[in-house]
């Protein structure tokens, strides 16, 4: 071998050295993934099932005694979630709520597995699911890029939703202190702090001016407003039962079920900076009518 083909060689030779160095040194995504997850569960003391091939592991914490799941329908689920090393957690039951297509819930990995191994309503399962398989590099909102998540995912009966919200109702009572509420026959709750002085009463077609805050049940107010004048039969089911129980100027506090309000699925924010009304959410009204027209 002549010097020339002898320095070629010995070049090639440290450069398959290096990228042999380099493939060594760093770990596959799905490989860091996985120790990550197995690192979490051992920590703490989990146990743990892998789902197939797709790098997630499950357990189902509750079976669930309802129905048969039916995963073609709508579907009322509850969840928790965060980031396996901590960074980022969204724990608020009250906000975290999904009632869409089930096929349309997100991450993938995450449906199919709640969707091979919960059978009925009522079940909740817990789910690891592996950053490549979740929102990836980059992250979204507030997740960050390459986090692997712990979900926990309740489904709940479609057939008692409005008993599983009449109980969120009354320990938001208890836990908030709020004392002295009545119970109409539609599960609105209902306070009247001021029946009011005025002679006219408030029909569906009454022009109502008002003064008003809305809260979710976690206590962010959605909206307030004051001096407002409309035509009561436009605004939600809950306002036309509670609203007609007082007078102008009266005020009446009144904690409403989704049915009364925006449903299953709720309403997404109307502006920017507003907060969107999250899937069957129970809301807290303050309300307070300073002039009753027709």
């Amino acid at each position: 071998m002549n010097l020339i083909n002898r320095y070629s060689f010995l070049i090639a030779l440290a450069f398959v050295a290096v990228i042999s160095a380099c493939t060594k040194e760093y770990a596959s995504i799905s490989e860091e993934d996985d120790t990550n997850i197995q690192a979490y569960i051992s920590a703490n003391n989990l146990s743990m099932q892998k789902f197939d091939t797709t790098g997630a592991y499950y357990s189902v914490v509750s079976e669930g005694k309802g129905p048969d799941l039916d995963y073609t329908q709508q579907l009322p689920l509850i969840y928790t979630v965060k980031s396996l090393d901590g960074k980022y957690t969204s724990q608020d039951t009250f906000v975290n709520h999904y009632a869409g297509r089930f096929g349309y819930y997100t991450p993938d990995v995450l449906r199919e597995t709640i969707k091979a191994n919960l059978k009925k309503e009522g079940g909740t399962i817990r789910v690891l699911v592996p950053s490549r398989k979740a929102y990836g590099r980059n992250g979204s909102g507030q997740i960050p890029g390459n986090a692997s998540l712990d979900y926990t995912v309740k489904v709940l009966e479609k057939a008692k939703l409005a008993e599983y919200e009449d109980a969120v109702i009354q320990n938001y009572l208890s836990k908030n202190s709020l004392t002295g509420f009545s119970k109409s026959a539609d599960n609105i709750w209902y306070k009247i702090t001021e029946p009011g002085a005025g002679s006219k009463t408030i029909e569906p077609d009454s022009t109502i001016t008002f003064n008003y805050t809305g809260r979710l049940l976690n206590g962010t107010v959605f909206e307030t407003n004051e001096g407002v004048s409309t035509v009561l039969s436009g605004y939600i089911p809950s306002w036309q039962k509670a609203v007609p129980l007082i007078k102008e100027g009266g005020s009446i506090r009144f904690i409403a079920p989704s049915s009364f309000s925006y449903g299953l699925a709720g309403s997404p924010a109307s502006s920017v900076g507003q907060v969107s009304i999250p899937a069957f959410a129970p809301l807290d009204f303050e309300v307070k009518v300073t002039k009753v027209g027709r």
